[in-house]
């Protein structure tokens, strides 16, 4: 008999504990951290802690975990969860995320409950608030049943006989309602977080009897954590709604440490310590795997108070990251120094090996945070790149030319940390292509452009703001870069301006249909505008036609006054012509193999160490094959080069898992 399970059950079905869909938790790695979640929300188990976590989220991840409950009852009560989820960020976060789950509790085959969520998160108020706010929502459908039980079909009297008829509550047998959970997050740029999010928000009734009440009380939840590269400490107070009326409140603290390795993965450990009301105190702790886009949890809480004689809760989870990561966070060179602080000996093979590795990680990091940040000023994420391109400058603050575009891009993103409806409004489409022209140098540029905006948006504040900035760095008033139209011709300028806009815009987004059909519009208004003919030329060319994109450059040519521009439109056009005569004519023949030449016999070690590092800049362009082929070379040459073996076996796992593109 299974006393503690149906003394379980009872306490379920009729006296409106907050046992019906407590929160046990999930996810193995949360469960480690003690669910001090509400800060923390940056995996997929965001859709049950804290929804707003998702729109933090870089790109699209599957985690499911498996849990066993108060192992080691003295009934051999079998208490399971399985929680199964999937998130995905909308245009690569720009429109949030949204996320999908499923939840599912059971106690033998006696009780069980189930939870499907469909959660969205995003950025809220992305141009006025530093660090961001992040917001998100779940609704959830909720379902429990029990079992088939004697005391279902056989009620007991107060005095604990056997009544021989249905029990009024436990006949209904299963039941099911809608609920909502709510979630915010701020982060305090760039190390604190703070959380809040709201559980059952809708008190739902729960009860199995259609005239009785069992709500779930509201659980708020506050949170805060602090960063370190690979480092978290968190800390929660939730306050959970007994069926009394009062707050039982319980308070976790928790802190987190990843040690990456360069070949061979990162390791994870995690604890935390918990107390609160009614004699609740826990102790949890959790280690992690975590190689390429794979993670493997384990977690483990013990309680120590309340139910005792457990062996505790054991989960174990599994997640998948798909695509690459947006380097933001950590900084990763302070990562770098945080986790070489035990360096060997200078001169051993083993610091040579240590400092490979830092050089290798720092140019492989510093040429993916200069990407990221490309991706972002393309998108109109100013402050985002601004935050890669002070990662970037932190790594080689040597570099001049980086730390002209970080200065740019700081300048820019004080005023627009985020450019939005360029596809779409002429104003905000020249505000955008003048801040580009900006950030590359031509200030010139973008002084007119930034200027044409402003006369279509004579309000804005920030625009004006943007156009005295570059006012006061050249030295010189918005309308001399600006020549006056003429009365007749001035609404004609104003559209012609704006489907010029437009057009950038839309060449860079890769629209090649909309340049063709904005510079239409353009030349019939002003045939002579030769901006619009070359934009034109780029899209046909990559959409492939060549023979008109042939013509457009001509008609480019024949207005073009300026030497070094008809010098670069001849150069264009002489390449063109030699893509379209192989077009014509016959493939040309394949040419012989050329023959590798030997390796010499004897080879100096510092030969060795040059073609190492050809191998390693090699492998930090994305040429992964040839990397490989280079690092064989050096062990064929000297087998025992710990180095070379190491790069090697981190080149084939990245070709055979996919992980650079």
């Amino acid at each position: 008999m299974k006393r503690l399970a149906l003394a379980a059950l009872f306490l379920l079905a009729a006296t409106g504990a907050r046992a019906a869909y407590n929160d046990v938790g999930v996810g193995a790695r949360v469960v480690g951290l003690g669910n001090a979640f509400t800060a923390v929300a940056d995996d997929v188990n965001s859709i049950y802690y804290n929804p707003a976590g998702l729109a933090t989220l870089d790109r699209a991840q599957v985690g499911t975990t498996y849990s066993r409950l108060y192992q080691g009852l003295s009934d051999r009560s079998g208490l399971q969860n399985s929680f199964l989820a999937f998130e995905s960020p909308i245009r690569q976060g720009r429109q949030g995320a949204y996320g999908v789950a499923w939840n599912y509790f059971t106690l033998d085959s006696l009780y069980r409950e189930s939870s499907v969520y469909g959660s969205y998160g995003r950025r809220l108020f992305p141009a006025t608030l530093p660090g961001g706010l992040f917001g998100g929502v779940s609704a959830k459908y909720l379902s429990r049943g029990l079992g088939q039980t004697a005391v279902a079909d056989n009620a007991l009297n107060p005095t604990g006989a056997a009544t021989g008829q249905q029990d009024p509550v436990l006949k209904r047998g299963s039941q099911s309602t809608m609920d909502l959970d709510v979630g915010l997050l701020y982060r305090l740029y760039p190390r604190f977080t703070l959380g809040l999010a709201v559980q059952h928000l809708m008190e739902p009734n729960v009860s199995f009897a259609s005239n009785d009440s069992d709500k779930l009380g509201r659980n708020i939840k506050l949170g805060g954590a602090y960063r370190t590269p690979f480092t978290i400490l968190a800390g929660d107070l939730h306050l959970h709604k007994a069926p009394d009326g009062s707050t039982d409140k319980t308070a976790i603290f928790a802190a987190e440490k990843w040690l990456p390795t360069l070949l061979h993965g990162s390791f994870g450990v995690r604890a935390s310590l918990g107390f609160g009301s009614r004699e609740f105190r826990q102790l949890t702790a959790g280690l992690s795997y975590k190689i390429h886009r794979l993670q493997m949890d384990y977690g483990f809480a013990l309680p120590l108070g309340g139910i005792s004689g457990t062996l505790g809760h054991h989960r174990m989870g599994l997640s998948f990251k798909f695509g690459r990561a947006r380097l933001a966070e950590p900084k990763v060179s302070e990562a770098i120094l945080e986790n070489m602080q035990e360096l060997a000996e200078v001169g051993t093979p083993e610091f040579r090996v240590q400092a490979q590795e830092l050089a290798l990680y720092k140019r492989t990091a510093l040429q993916e945070f200069v990407r990221q940040a490309t991706l972002d000023v393309s998108a109109g994420r100013l402050a985002d790149a601004q935050a890669k391109l002070e990662q970037a400058h932190g790594l080689n603050p040597a570099d001049k030319g980086l730390g002209d575009s970080l200065e740019r891009v700081t300048a820019a993103a004080k005023i627009f940390p985020e450019i939005t409806g360029q596809q779409t409004d002429a104003a905000m489409a020249a505000l955008y292509g003048g801040v580009i022209d900006f950030i590359a140098g031509r200030s010139k540029d973008a002084l007119r452009k930034i200027a044409y905006a402003q006369s279509l948006t004579p309000g804005d504040t920030r625009v004006e703001g943007m156009l005295r900035m570059l006012e006061g760095r050249l030295g010189v008033q918005a309308q001399a870069a600006i020549p006056e139209p003429t009365a007749p011709t001035l609404g004609m300028e104003k559209v012609v301006s704006a489907n010029l806009a437009l057009m950038e815009v839309a060449l860079k987004e890769g629209d090649y249909e909309k340049v063709l059909k904005l510079s239409k519009e353009v030349l019939e208004l002003d045939p002579a505008r030769i901006v619009a003919y070359k934009r034109q030329a780029a899209a046909q060319y990559a959409l492939k036609r060549y023979p008109e994109a042939m013509g457009s450059l001509n008609s480019a040519l024949r207005l073009e006054r300026d030497a070094s521009e008809r010098s670069t439109l001849k150069s264009y056009i002489d390449a063109l012509q030699a893509l379209i005569d192989r077009q014509r004519g016959p493939a040309p023949a394949a040419k012989p193999p050329v023959a590798q030449p030997p390796e010499p016999k004897t080879v100096t070690p510092v030969e060795i160490e040059r073609m190492y590092e050809d191998g390693v800049d090699l492998y930090t362009q994305g040429k992964l094959r040839e990397a490989e082929e280079t690092f064989r070379r050096v062990l064929a040459i000297d087998p025992k080069n710990v180095s070379a073996r190491r790069a090697l076996d981190r080149v084939q796992a990245e070709l055979l898992e996919g992980t650079k593109p």
